[in-house]
């Protein structure tokens, strides 16, 4: 009964960001663990300064230095800038 139990809770934002590559449906993002993984791993080749943003204000939030909001507007800002919120614009 001593036993010590590692649970990892995963961070979500209250609303996914559905993301497109080359005008497809490619994922949904769900917190700042998937955008940093996003940004780092599947993001487009060019980058521009809303990436940067993004990817601090999202590590900054896995270590509660600054709220899941504030990374879920710089990710999307990123997005924007990148074109990979699909064409009709929805954000959720």
């Amino acid at each position: 009964m001593n036993e010590i139990i590692d649970v990892k809770f995963k961070m979500l934002w209250n609303a996914p960001v559905c993301v497109a590559v080359g005008g497809r449906f490619t994922s949904l993002v769900n917190g700042p663990e998937d955008a940093i993984h996003f940004l780092s791993v599947r993001w487009p080749s060019e980058r521009g300064s809303y990436y940067v943003e993004a990817k601090e204000k999202c590590l900054a939030a896995v270590s509660h230095r600054a709220t899941l909001e504030a990374a879920r507007e710089a990710f999307v800002m990123a997005c924007l800038e990148a074109r990979l919120i699909p064409d009709d614009g929805y954000v959720w």
